[in-house]
């Protein structure tokens, strides 16, 4: 997936490598114990539009640029979008198609829809 951000094009990738950039994020349980659940914390919140989510996975999507962009020049260009909700549609697409996240995110979108005929 390209994206223009600060007139440059950037890649953005949802492999391995992507999973394990979510995974670095800090998430402990009560008793301090760091677990990996990223996209398992992450992608629901895309669903609910969050866009503090949404700044992360396209952040951690960016992994593997040489020149990667800055975690406050994805928030800029979340914040100047046009179509918000097309963004939102597009990364959920891609994390879809991508062979290392389309289960998680199928099965996560599933959840939440039965979650939500209750």
């Amino acid at each position: 997936m390209l994206l223009d951000i600060k007139n440059k094009e950037v890649e953005v990738r949802f492999g391995i490598k992507f999973i394990r950039e979510l995974d670095k994020s800090n998430y402990f349980v009560k008793d301090g114990t760091k677990f990996g659940a990223g996209l398992e914390l992450k992608v629901p919140m895309l669903f609910t539009y969050d866009t503090v989510a949404l700044s992360e996975i396209i952040y951690a999507g960016t992994c593997m640029e040489k020149s990667r962009p800055t975690i406050n020049d994805v928030d800029e260009f979340i914040e100047n979008c046009e179509d918000l909700n097309g963004l939102f549609n597009e990364v959920l697409s891609e994390l879809k198609k991508g062979n290392a996240t389309r289960l998680k995110t199928e099965q996560l979108e599933k959840s939440l829809a039965e979650q939500r005929k209750r």
